[in-house]
């Protein structure tokens, strides 16, 4: 059952009687087990609602004119929790000290449909595989890791051993959408394993629509865990080179590369991330597949980068970013102020990781204890200093618990979270 959080005033819902706390069973005698069977059954014509007030139970018709919620907004449904001990797993290595939602472990089919989580579907029932073409929970978002099956069982350590290989099978059969990726390990799926891996999936175009290929990322904190070897930058390139081979065939074969290579690949080697073309729309930009080639080309595309400048009184400002993307970002910024002739001293602090550990470049992953060490030691911080968006969640707090509003009060200076009212 699922249970009703809010009814939207003016709404069919509201007409209906339908209150806050109620637990909706049943919609045309089918239960009703969470958010998706909610929105499922109400699409039919014409709508039986089970429901219990306290132990009152109740039942309502109504025949849809308006929104297809009806006006109810549910209790957020309970995650799934992972049943995998995958051996590169993130969350394993995470330290003490961060916000608790950064611990939990989901692995959850209805979130990868919802949000574009990727799941390995290890410890999904034979009914929830069914449900996904039943409900077409399409496109959905899948870990592969590897198609060999020994290969994937030792990687993800799965409760439920199982080959996703006939699952893949059901899902095209069944015109499901799907989108891959890949966690390169050394060691485990690297070389044949991997080309293999790549050879397998594609034989799934056009019902996988794409494929990423991301290096593991390894902290400081793995006491106690397997020990896995980094990604060296010989691997790099010949992992770069495995894959433009295939990219090559596909861009021949169906006019687009289909694989695709996280950034963190070509900043191992030095190599510049491919162009705009070379992504086909970024079907993998929430992953962070293209993100750097994404982000350079909005700044490139906009008309100027601080337009409040003059407005505000704006004369020297700071940009954070990580350590390793402050090599990129520089160049950029100093070019673009150029071209755009705005008079403005925009100085860009590269963060180091101590948090994590200095293995960790990403810029999302920057903590608010780091970002506010590295900051202390800057002398002049200017009228405003700029953050990445990807550092904080909606409650604008850090990874590592950390409030935003602690930047402002450490250093007396406006804080603006990237440029969240602008395009890019």
């Amino acid at each position: 059952m699922v249970q009703v959080d809010e009814v939207a005033t003016g709404s069919e819902a509201e007409s209906l009687g339908i209150r806050p706390g109620d637990q909706i069973v049943r919609i045309n005698g089918e239960p009703v087990r969470d958010v998706l069977d909610f929105h499922f059954r109400v699409a039919d014509d014409e709508l039986e609602i089970e429901l219990f007030r306290g132990k009152e139970k109740l039942r309502l018709d109504v025949i849809p004119e308006g929104p297809p919620d009806l006006g109810i907004s549910l209790v957020p449904m309970k995650v799934r929790l992972c049943g995998n001990d995958c051996v590169f797993c993130f969350v394993h290595q995470n330290p003490e000290g961060m916000r608790k939602t950064i611990y939990v472990q989901d692995e959850d089919y209805r979130l990868s449909f919802l949000y574009g989580n990727f799941v390995t579907l290890s410890n999904m029932k034979e009914w929830e595989i069914r449900r996904i073409v039943e409900q077409r929970l399409s496109p959905i978002y899948l870990s592969i890791h590897s198609t060999n099956p020994v290969t994937r069982q030792r990687m993800i350590r799965a409760k439920q051993d199982r080959d996703i290989l006939p699952i893949l099978d059901y899902f095209a059969e069944n015109d499901i959408t799907m989108h891959t990726q890949v966690v390169f390990v050394p060691g485990y799926n690297e070389g044949e394993d991997l080309a293999q891996t790549v050879r397998d999936l594609a034989s799934y175009y056009p019902k996988i629509e794409s494929l990423a290929v991301v290096p593991l990322g390894m902290t400081m904190h793995r006491e106690g865990l397997t020990e896995l070897q980094p990604v060296t930058v010989e691997m790099a390139e010949e992992t770069l080179s495995l894959a433009a081979g295939f990219q090559d065939e596909f861009q021949s074969k169906w006019g687009l590369r289909w694989l695709y290579m996280a950034d963190e690949w070509y900043r191992k080697v030095g190599r510049p991330v491919p162009s705009d073309a070379e992504y086909d729309g970024f079907p993998q930009l929430e992953n962070g597949i293209g993100m750097t080639r994404f982000f350079t080309t909005q700044m490139e595309e906009a008309e100027s980068l601080f337009p409040d400048a003059k407005e505000n009184g704006l004369r020297r400002v700071t940009l954070v970013t990580g350590e390793l993307f402050q090599e990129t970002l520089e160049p950029m910024v100093r070019a673009k102020l150029v071209e755009t002739g705005e008079d403005l001293d925009v100085q860009i602090v590269g963060v180091g990781n101590e948090f994590f550990g200095r293995t960790v470049t990403v810029a999302g992953l920057l903590s608010g204890s780091d970002i506010l060490r590295d900051l202390a030691s800057v002398p002049d911080l200017g009228d405003r200093i700029y953050l990445p968006p990807a550092v904080l969640n909606d409650d604008d707090v850090f990874l590592d618990d950390v409030p935003l509003s602690a930047v402002e009060e450490r250093f007396g200076v406006p804080v603006q979270v990237g440029f969240r009212d602008r395009v890019w």
